[in-house]
């Protein structure tokens, strides 16, 4: 752990100093317990933030056939800069935790519309109940509104989420993906690497955590690529991507060679990995130099894919 702190960006020196319980150590015992701590630290952050002034609108979605309705929030800012595109806004959480009601998925809203996805989480559901969410959102989007463009995007396990339904949505020849923007996305559920065995402490996101987070939202009989993108045998015929991590972050190195297995499948790809920065780095500081610049980062691959 000594490496990891001393590599650390000192703006998130607070961030990780902070005093427990953490959410990675209550997911292991207390999966309710986490929640209401993601939420209560999401409210916390929201109380410190301009309230939204553009328009947001929550209402559902059909599922895919013979599956549940799916619930979604809309955002909208004042002038929309692509009203005729839209992107799909996946939360993080570890498959376990958050909700449509996403900071995040404000911040890009005067971009164009962003339909924030409360898809199906675990361990009430496994794989690939989340990707199918996600896909039945993206078809109902294509039928009702043919947008021009559509993105899906999303940090952490929506980043995973994200491309998993766009596997998916490939698999079952479904409508055109013009992006993927996958923020230090949840991709391989073996953490099998040298970024997958750092030693972080309990107020990051652990292996540790991670392991039993994939336990409970994997398929019961061995992860999928519609759970752990990284399983995919084929990424031929993906969207464009853009891929950021942190490199104090677990799923930097999978992250990475997802990118190289990406471009070598022929996907165009692009990597940004920020130095002394956690998982989840951005959100949680973004008033950090480092934050600032990723964010900017994420910001102009999102306005070059829509124009």
């Amino acid at each position: 752990m000594s490496d990891f702190l001393d590599r650390l960006d000192p703006a998130f020196r607070e961030m990780i100093s902070a005093d427990g319980p953490h959410i990675s150590e209550l997911v292991r015992t207390d999966v309710a317990g986490a929640r209401a701590a993601s939420a209560e630290r999401s409210a916390r952050m929201a109380a410190a933030l301009p309230e939204f002034e553009g328009q947001k609108d929550a209402y559902h979605m059909p599922g895919l056939p013979g599956e549940p309705e799916v619930s979604v929030i809309e955002y909208r800012g004042r002038d929309v800069l692509y009203p005729d595109c839209a992107i799909i806004w996946l939360h993080g959480g570890g498959y376990l935790l958050g909700s449509a009601e996403d900071l995040a998925a404000q911040r890009y809203s005067a971009l164009a519309p962003v339909v924030s996805v409360d898809y199906r989480m675990a361990p009430e559901h496994r794989s690939p109940a989340a990707a199918h969410d996600v896909c039945a959102v993206i078809e109902r989007l294509a039928t009702n509104r043919d947008p021009r463009k559509i993105i899906l995007a999303g940090p952490s396990a929506g980043g995973g989420l994200a491309v998993s339904a766009a596997l998916l949505n490939r698999d079952r020849g479904g409508p055109a993906i013009a992006y993927q923007m996958l923020i230090y996305p949840m991709i391989d559920d073996r953490h099998d690497t040298p970024s997958g065995h750092m030693d972080i402490p309990s107020s990051g996101w652990t292996r540790e955590a991670s392991l039993h987070a994939w336990s409970l939202y994997a398929e019961e009989d061995g992860a999928s690529s519609y759970a752990a993108a990284a399983r995919a045998s084929d990424l031929s015929g993906l969207p464009p991507t853009y891929i950021m991590c942190g490199d104090l972050d677990l799923f930097l190195d999978e992250d990475i060679l997802f990118a190289n297995r990406l471009r070598s499948s022929g996907v165009p790809v692009e990597l940004s990995i920020y130095p002394g920065a956690p998982h989840g780095f951005n959100g949680f500081v973004p008033q950090a130099a480092v934050s600032k610049r990723a964010n900017a980062s994420i910001r102009m691959a999102l306005e070059h894919a829509l124009s």
